[in-house]
């Protein structure tokens, strides 16, 4: 049954062979038992691995979090429809209100606090352009709640690969990604 998955891993025939594998942006712990092993042979076999961002980089996080804002000065208040501002801010007090009981006793055994996880993921959203405050209001979700603290599929190969002591790298640079989501005006948000 596990060689019959499509494995979203592509291969160029060279000596030694070069992959690409597809990743998505979800705790991996969702996908891991769905990737083929031909995949995990693959990674595991590979002496270097590139991933879309160095998400180990601590330039890169930071980067991250400031292209997401607003130029200075301006708030989401000066950029959204006053209802629908009005909306996000209600939607984000009740999820605030919620996220206590979202959240799994693993989580609180680890010491995770509701407060500590809404700000972590929601923190500054007054600042954030409207398509970033979009991507975090979809991540808001009891399902996505309850798996937070769980790597993505690409951090966690990332952290494999470091352990395997793997040359690591990126194919994109921080700006490569932002500049297109930021250049979307409000109507394709």
């Amino acid at each position: 049954q596990q060689n019959e998955l499509n494995s979203f891993l592509w291969t160029i025939k060279r000596d030694p062979p070069s992959y690409f594998f597809g990743t998505i942006h979800v705790p991996y712990t969702r996908v891991w038992d769905f990737i083929p092993e031909n995949s995990k042979k693959a990674f595991q076999q590979s002496h270097i691995v590139y991933f879309e961002l160095d998400l180990t980089d601590p330039y890169t996080i930071s980067a991250l979090t400031s292209c997401q804002l607003l130029p200075q000065g301006k708030n989401l208040q000066d950029v959204l429809p006053r209802d629908i501002y009005r909306r996000l801010k209600r939607h984000l007090e009740y999820v605030k209100l919620m996220m206590p009981s979202w959240m799994t006793p693993d989580q609180r055994g680890k010491g995770l606090y509701a407060d500590y996880l809404f700000n972590a993921i929601a923190g500054n959203w007054e600042r954030k352009r409207p398509v970033w405050v979009m991507l975090m209001v979809n991540s808001l979700t009891e399902v996505d709640i309850k798996s937070r603290g769980v790597p993505v599929l690409d951090l966690f190969l990332a952290h494999e690969a470091e352990r395997l002591r793997k040359q690591t790298g990126a194919v994109e640079k921080v700006e490569e990604q932002c500049h297109p989501l930021n250049g979307l005006n409000f109507s394709q948000v």
